[in-house]
């Protein structure tokens, strides 16, 4: 971290300054032995290493100062070349240290007996005086390392700065522009040729003030030299409860609207007539989401998981006057319990630890003018159910921490696979919220209950699969499609698309036939016996497949036991013996 290699004229100073003052040569080394600066014969062999430091060496490695009266003699000379006949008459050699850390070592070396006798007499002050002058040194170092730091933060700062998608000022307290980056010198048209002053740029009445209340300011401001509206953040600068100028970052909110539709907005739009199904259900459900996707009616959406409810949201905002805004989706049961909320409702600036700065949008104000899907609103916490049903009521929102209330436009459609009927009995799920919720019902149907739209879906995804795989596949037997027509589908469509897109990435080419579906699908196309009307182990592994879908889709053995009469040990040993898939792939 700190080397003498960084301060070579100051440390070559040092050392002519020791000489001249000593009347003694001097040399000093780095922690790698290399001489950094010397006097006298010394001086010329600056920057190689001290092939003969074997003083120097010892001084690093034990951090102690030594005193040689008799070099070429003393034991630290032994292993030198010029042990016993060295030209030096004294040496003192005291270490450089920075905290724990020798980055050096500071020698005198006497070549006569002069020299010598200075050396000798006056061992304790020298000592002392190379001690201050090393301390000198170490001074500089650390000063040189801490300019070199700053240095190095002000260009990666200078770097994120221009690096930022907003513009950014610095002020000083008497409104005098300091410092910004490009894009505030884009957004602002700033002349760079000249000093700049606040007002000259903004206007700087309603943003001043909060700063000269110490209080930071967002919103909108107009520009002095451009048209364009931008919207503000102001922080003041405060130094021992002094205001010394602001931090303004300035966006054009023609971008800031720009990029919220583009993080928003899906950029693949979803039609009604891309719900694949010509059954006589999906039929009647297509007909009616149709009908009521130009309304402003709040849908709930039932359905298992699997079937496809998102996709028939985005559907029904892609059919109504909405589409050409947000359309936002919220999984309400995989988001923490404690984030949900600011989420949702957004939040204030330090309404809770860890808040950002500025506070932050919730997902029903994005999503203002356009559709908010509440996918699994059966999860919901009940303390959040009354936010809910106060936004239906309402129309207006509240951020976690604050005090005003936001109106909104926003089209609510909700979604669970779970029997919200059953759950307001029980008391998990708010009867009022549920009412309002069930303005229109929607249900799709489960595959088992449509299994004649099974070929066209397969056609449908493998389609899709063999293009997005790159695999040539010329198509699929009707032995294989028959299969799939009768496999029951507990995972619905979603099991459907998965099982196709393991046929196409598993053929070797041409047609995929039935050898290729995994054993669990060709299993339950078993053939009944001839000596029986009714296959009993088809109908168990049936029972036991139906058992493992009611009971929250894989999870939750003891209750599938239950419901089928057998104990814990007997259905493992039952779902081994009929292979019966305990992934939960297909949820």
């Amino acid at each position: 971290m700190y080397h003498l290699s960084d301060i070579v004229s100051t440390v070559q100073q040092t050392a002519d300054a020791i000489a001249a003052a000593l009347k003694i040569e001097v040399e000093i080394a780095d922690a790698d032995l290399i001489r950094v600066a010397g006097t006298g014969k010394y001086k010329s062999r600056c920057g190689g290493p001290m092939d003969d430091g074997f003083v120097f060496r010892h001084v690093m490695s034990t951090g102690a100062s030594v005193i040689i009266d008799n070099p070429g003699f003393n034991e630290l000379c032994q292993p030198c070349p010029r042990s016993g006949k060295c030209q030096e008459y004294a040496e003192v050699a005291i270490p450089i240290r920075v905290e724990d850390e020798i980055i050096g070592v500071i020698g005198l070396v006497s070549f006569n007996e002069e020299q010598t006798k200075r050396l000798i007499d006056n061992k304790e002050s020298l000592l002392l005086f190379l001690e201050k002058m090393a301390e000198l040194l170490v001074g500089k170092v650390i000063e040189n390392e801490k300019t070199y730091e700053r240095d190095l933060m002000t260009s990666q700062l200078l770097t994120v700065l221009n690096l930022l998608h907003d513009g950014i000022l610095l002020i000083n307290d008497q409104q005098q522009v300091t410092n910004y980056n490009t894009l505030a010198a884009k957004l602002l048209d700033i002349d760079e040729t000249q000093d700049q002053v606040l007002f000259q740029l903004l206007d700087d009445k309603t943003l001043w003030l909060a700063v000269e209340r110490g209080e930071p300011f967002s919103g909108p401001i107009q520009g002095k030299r451009v048209a364009t509206q931008l919207y503000c953040d102001v922080v003041p600068i405060k130094n021992n409860g002094v205001i010394e100028g602001a931090v303004i970052s300035v966006k054009d909110i023609k971008q800031i609207k720009k990029l919220v539709k583009e993080a928003t907005v899906s950029e693949i739009e979803t039609h009604l007539s891309q719900i694949i199904g010509d059954s006589p259900k999906m039929k009647a459900l297509k007909t009616m989401a149709l009908h009521v996707a130009p309304s402003k009616a709040t849908l709930l959406i039932q359905g298992e998981s699997g079937t496809g409810k998102e996709l028939l949201a985005r559907a029904i905002h892609q059919s109504s006057k909405r589409k050409g805004h947000a359309f936002i989706a919220i999984n309400c049961g995989a988001i923490p319990e404690n984030l949900l909320e600011s989420e949702l409702f957004g939040y204030e600036e330090g309404s809770f630890t860890g808040a950002r700065r500025g506070g932050k949008l919730g997902k029903f104000e994005i999503a203002h003018n356009g559709t908010i899907f509440l996918d699994e609103i059966g999860d919901m916490p009940l303390h959040l159910q009354v936010k809910i049903l106060r936004v239906l009521q309402e129309r207006r929102v509240e951020r976690v921490g604050g005090s005003r209330s936001i109106p909104i436009d926003v089209r609510i459609i909700a979604a669970t696979h779970r029997n919200l009927d059953a759950m307001v009995k029980t008391g998990e799920f708010r009867e009022d919220l549920y009412y309002r919720l069930n303005v229109i019902p929607l249900t799709i149907p489960p595959l088992r209950d449509r299994l004649e739209d099974v070929p066209i879906l397969v056609q449908y995804y493998l389609d899709y699969y063999s293009t997005v795989t790159d695999r040539s596949v010329s198509g699929i037997t009707q032995e294989t499609i028959d299969i799939l027509a009768s496999y029951p589908w507990p995972g619905n469509v979603r099991e459907l698309g998965n099982i196709v897109e393991y046929c196409v990435t598993m053929v070797a080419g041409g047609e995929i036939t039935s050898d290729i579906l995994p054993q669990r699908i060709k299993n339950v196309h078993k053939p009944e016996s001839k000596n029986s009307l009714l296959n009993l182990r088809l109908l168990e592994r049936e029972a036991i497949t139906k058992a493992l879908t009611l009971v929250d889709r894989g999870g939750h053995k003891d209750d599938a036991a239950k419901l089928l009469g057998i104990s814990r040990a007997t259905l493992y040993r039952k779902i081994k013996e009929y292979e019966i898939s305990e992934t939960k792939t297909f949820i």
